[in-house]
């Protein structure tokens, strides 16, 4: 901190040494046989500019600092000396469009570094609608004579010096050093102003306009060095800061030796920091079947692979000055590890002049193409394939951390769409929001038991007589949002609530089977479950216990589970099964289609019963292929002596026509909606009054 104070302070310093020769080694009346007093100040413009602008090219990295700015002011004041000096029959007017440019300059310039340093959010397009309109004012003035010079300047000056007060008002709230550089900057704007004004009204000489002229430019260029050399100490103390945060091995992944999450997330920040102009895209991408790999080879030797896929990919990047350096300017690392298989690039979007989506793109294609393949371990080769996920900062949000992750949530969404890039983008956001909400909202109802639980009647459809009851749960999550048990076991699923869920279904039909044998009643009572909950490794322990709990015979219990899960490699999932049937509990297979492995299950006798859907019956023609599939399974169970129940008969003609093709069972909103548990034995009485022949 010593050695930042003592170089603003020897810089200050040698601002004041070179103000003072400009003064003293140049007086008013120094002339010689050669050069005259114009001329020395040209020459003196000269040697002390071109060091500066040399210093401001070739410092790297880049400053926060316009380039253009000091080189037009240097220009400008260049222009003024010249007209001064050369062009004595046009000089006023010539040096009124200098002096002009020279004050705008000094204005634009200031107030650029100056807000660069603060949160305003003030964009350039404003700045450069004042900077040509207030020029556009003057050369109005001036062509068309409607007001003479010094009229056209005080207006000019007025416009100008009420902007450059309205950058003093917007950094009124920003840091003491700011305010006092912003109000000393406004100080010689005025100051130059009124010497323009007083040359043009002859009470000032061409010599004493000079060197206010070339004072107004020396404090122009010492407050922009300032600035410079204030980034150049910021960014090298940030960066001996965070290398003394972080160790070497700290910083680095040891399976893909590139910068790690925490490490880059650093460096991003602090670039963020320094140079607030840049455009940034974050772009986070994974190899998508490397899981399968690492099933196959295990971590250690698919780290190997992950290692050749890094460093290939590093290599192809490692030269594209748009993308962010993670390590030292000799060795630039453009990649990043992420948690887990996410990496990391960072590109500069506004260093390009074609669309963003366009160069984002084709930087995606070219890390595609770089991919070696096949890579190969030993004997095991396989190839990879990537997926791309891409945010913006300042457009999807402002904080770092934040926008990986909705560059991350972008990445899922291209692998869910397979798709090679994907763009976050704010529908996604909301969409999540609302994902986000409905799981708290869930875990509030299953908390406060505020979903809704009915029982809903399976009939044989001869006589009407009961044969059963299949329990459902809805949830009324919003006035006309009625969400039913394939909606929120989704939810569930997402917020790891599957299983309490389950827990509750099965505690809610034991329920059900305790009332049942109060009302001498004993019918089965139907349950669904998900795959998730069958690979659950104590779902057959707690059944068994919540039935000792309730004394109710496990063979009452029916668990209804889909074809799919009898289709997929999921052995934990098959073997629960068999652990259900051993406790007596009854399986019947749900949306059955007759596949060949439902059918191994079935020839096993490790299924009681079996559901079709016949909700298209009632809309299906003759000859269609819904009619004939439930004609062929109402067959196949007939010879298997298995019950067939149709779900979603709602109306007549699906019962008629299901009874016609053989259909023995069935359930819908034909027999009933939903019945609760308290209105369970009204609803039996009721029925066995309107169908007494049951019994």
């Amino acid at each position: 901190m010593a050695s930042y104070g003592s170089s603003r302070s020897a810089m200050f310093s040698l601002f004041i040494l070179v103000i003072s020769i400009s003064f003293f080694s140049f007086p008013a009346n120094a002339t010689s046989v050669s050069f005259s007093f114009v001329e020395f100040n040209i020459a003196f413009v000269l040697g002390l500019s071109l060091p500066i602008l040399l210093m401001i090219f070739i410092v790297k990295p880049r400053p926060v600092i316009k380039k253009r700015l000091p080189v037009l002011l240097t220009l400008m004041l260049l222009g003024l000396l010249y007209s001064l000096n050369f062009q004595p029959q046009n000089h006023v007017i010539l040096s009124l469009i200098f002096s002009s440019l020279i004050l705008q300059l000094t204005s634009y310039w200031a107030s650029h570094y100056l807000i660069a340093g603060t949160k305003l959010n003030f964009k350039p397009v404003l700045k450069n609608t004042f900077f040509v309109l207030t020029s556009v004012v003057l050369i109005g003035l001036l062509v068309s004579a409607i007001v003479n010079v010094k009229v056209a300047w005080l207006i000019f000056a007025g416009l100008q010096l009420l902007i450059a007060l309205g950058f003093v008002w917007l950094l009124r709230q920003s840091s003491k050093e700011s305010n006092a550089r912003s109000i000393s900057l406004l100080a010689i704007n005025v100051a130059f102003s009124a010497s323009v004004y007083l040359w043009l009204d002859e009470q000032l000489s061409v010599n004493l306009l000079v060197i206010a002229s070339v004072i107004t430019y020396l404090l122009a260029m010492a407050n922009g060095c300032w600035h410079l050399v204030n980034t150049l100490i910021t960014r090298e103390h940030d960066h001996h800061a965070l290398l003394a945060k972080t160790s070497p091995q700290a910083a680095y992944d040891p399976a893909t030796n590139l910068p790690n999450y925490q490490y880059a997330l650093s460096l991003f920040q602090a670039q963020l920091k320094n140079k607030p102009e840049a455009r940034y895209a974050v772009i986070v991408f994974k190899p998508i079947n490397f899981q399968q790999i690492n099933g196959v080879l295990g971590h250690h030797n698919s780290d190997i692979l992950l290692l050749q896929l890094a460093y290939c990919l590093q290599q192809s990047i490692a030269e594209n000055p748009q993308l962010l350096n993670f390590a030292e300017k000799e060795s630039p690392v453009r990649l990043a590890r992420l948690q887990g298989l996410h990496f990391l690039v960072v590109m500069d979007v506004a260093q390009s002049q074609h669309s963003d989506e366009l160069v984002i793109e084709q930087l995606c294609k070219e890390l595609a193409l770089a991919v070696p393949g096949p890579m190969s371990f030993k004997s095991f080769s396989s190839f990879f394939k990537l997926a791309f996920g891409v945010a913006f900062v300042g457009q999807d949000s402002e904080s770092v951390s934040e926008v990986i992750a909705c560059a991350e949530d972008a990445l899922l969404q291209a692998v869910k769409e397979q798709k090679l890039v994907s763009f976050f983008n704010q529908e996604l956001a909301v969409f999540n929001q609302q994902q986000l909400q409905k799981m708290e909202q869930l875990s509030t109802a299953m908390q406060l038991d505020t979903l809704q639980w009915s029982l809903q009647p399976q009939v044989k459809l001869d006589n009407k007589s009961i044969s059963g009851f299949e329990m459902q749960v809805t949830w009324q999550r919003e006035e006309d949002d009625l969400l039913t048990f394939t909606d929120i076991m989704a939810i569930a699923a997402q917020s790891g609530d599957a299983y309490e869920l389950s827990r509750k279904i099965i505690q809610h039909a034991l329920m059900t089977l305790v009332e049942l044998q109060r009302l001498n009643m004993s019918k089965q009572v139907a349950i669904k479950l998900s795959e998730s909950c069958l690979l659950e490794p104590d779902l057959v322990d707690y059944i068994e216990q919540q039935a000792v709990k309730h004394e109710i015979d496990c063979q009452y219990l029916l668990v209804e589970v889909k074809e799919t899960i009898l289709l997929m490699p999921a052995p934990q999932a098959k073997a629960s099964i068999d652990q259900l049937k051993s406790l007596g509990v009854q399986i019947a297979i749900d949306e059955f289609s007759g596949s060949y492995e439902a059918l191994r299950y079935i020839r096993r006798m490790a299924i009681s019963m079996i559901k079709i859907d016949c909700g298209l019956l009632a809309k299906a023609e003759a000859g269609s292929s819904d009619k004939a599939i439930i004609n062929a399974l109402i067959t196949l169970t007939r010879k298997m002596e298995l019950p067939l129940i149709g779900t979603n008969i709602n109306v007549l003609a699906s019962e008629e026509m299901f009874i016609a093709m053989g259909g023995e069972f069935g359930q819908g909103l034909r027999y009933s909606a939903g019945i609760t548990l308290e209105e369970l034995p009204y609803w039996i009485k009721a029925w066995q009054t309107q169908y007494p022949e049951q019994d």
